[in-house]
């Protein structure tokens, strides 16, 4: 169980008094055996403290606030609350709907608690007194009952392309909210990491858990999943490479040698894939006796390209990709030819080409792997 705590007054942020409720919470969790992550102080500033709130719920199971409970405008904490948790405000205590109150309204300051599937949000009165109390007599129990009947945990992991991380949400949203499951995103340069996390009673019962969350999971994703835990992609189209005993060969342009710098170390890549050492359309041209090219025939020179070099090192398949940038933006033409033919896949991006090397080599390799998929 991992604790964050919030401080929230502009007042604590400017040093104008100490923030003694800190040092208390930190104090009461240690002597529970609860881990701390960190401590964050914020100004009166609902919408810096709801990113507060968002990025202390990534790193926590629980996050406690103190202080900016009010009245009205003055409630900074609740409006903070109420956004982060996608939930209105009421007049009616807690104040948040579907909050849990802490407290007693009638004997003295209250605080709310807010259940969310990412974690656990408590919102405590900066009161010493009050907040105190409440910590003891309301916050404490709940934790030692969670440490109480805490159950066995685990995750596993799933590596997908070809699919955006917001359709990913949206299409596993169903399987997230069975039961304990949790699933959660890492996206990069088109590839996705799924995490798969579970709880229950004890391991036999976890390990069923995430292989029936990974079967759903996988079944619902398809091709899009290429493997699991410590796989990667280009590892992952090597072994389909030596599984049908095929010979690759592999030219860029413009990408920085990415698609080199990530295939070469890898081992038994000499023995099916073949690295051109081109980085320019002149230098390509001129190894594979092309003609020239002009801002009007890209599409068909890597075409000729990618034959061409299939033809002159006498390979099975021959991948080409070339990163064109214009001052609309980056165009990646991914070109593979084969005994079946030519194939191409081509991506558009605006605004500045930052990883776009990388977003080269994910489509590159995307495009490849799914040939040998259809093909053997």
């Amino acid at each position: 169980m991992k604790v964050e705590i919030i401080s929230i007054g502009t007042e604590l942020l400017v040093s104008d008094i100490l923030d003694t409720n800190a040092a208390y919470i930190s104090r009461s969790l240690r002597e529970v055996a609860i881990s701390l992550t960190s401590k964050v102080t914020i100004g009166d500033d609902p919408e810096m403290i709801a990113d507060a709130f968002r990025v202390a719920l990534r790193r926590a199971d629980m996050v406690i606030a103190t202080g900016g409970l009010g009245t009205g405008k003055d409630d900074f904490t609740r409006q903070a609350a109420a956004a982060v948790s996608h939930r209105t405000i009421t007049s009616e205590a807690p104040g948040v709907q579907g909050g849990i109150l802490l407290g007693d309204s009638e004997a003295g300051s209250t605080g709310l608690m807010l259940e969310e599937d990412n974690g656990v949000l408590v919102c405590l009165p900066g009161n010493r007194r009050e907040m105190s109390y409440l910590l003891e007599t309301e916050v404490l129990p709940y934790l030692r009952r969670q440490l109480s009947s805490e159950q066995k945990t685990g995750w596993t992991l799933l590596r997908c392309v070809g699919v955006m991380e917001s359709s990913l949400k949206q299409d596993l949203a169903d399987l997230a909210s069975i039961g304990s499951n949790r699933i959660t995103f890492d996206s990069f340069a088109g590839q996705t990491n799924i995490r798969l996390s579970a709880k229950a009673s004890s391991d036999k019962e976890l390990q069923e858990q995430l292989q029936k969350l990974k079967t759903a999971v996988s079944q619902r994703l398809g091709d899009h999943v290429f493997g699991e835990e410590a796989d990667r992609l280009e590892t992952v189209v090597l072994h389909n490479l030596a599984k049908h005993n095929l010979r690759l060969s592999v030219a860029e342009c413009y990408t920085h040698g990415i698609l080199a710098g990530t295939i070469a170390p890898l081992p038994e890549a000499t023995q099916h894939i073949q690295l051109h050492s081109a980085h320019t359309w002149n230098e390509l041209a001129t190894a594979l006796q092309l003609e020239n090219l002009t801002g009007d025939n890209l599409s068909q020179w890597c075409r000729s390209a990618a034959n061409a070099l299939r033809s002159q090192t006498h390979s099975d398949l021959s991948l080409m990709v070339y990163s064109n940038v214009t001052q609309g933006g980056v165009q990646i033409l991914v070109t593979l030819a084969s005994p079946n033919g030519v194939s191409v896949t081509q991506r558009s991006f605006g605004g500045h080409p930052e990883n776009i090397d990388q977003w080269a080599l994910t489509l590159g390799l995307t495009h490849l792997r799914r040939w040998l998929m259809v093909h053997n």
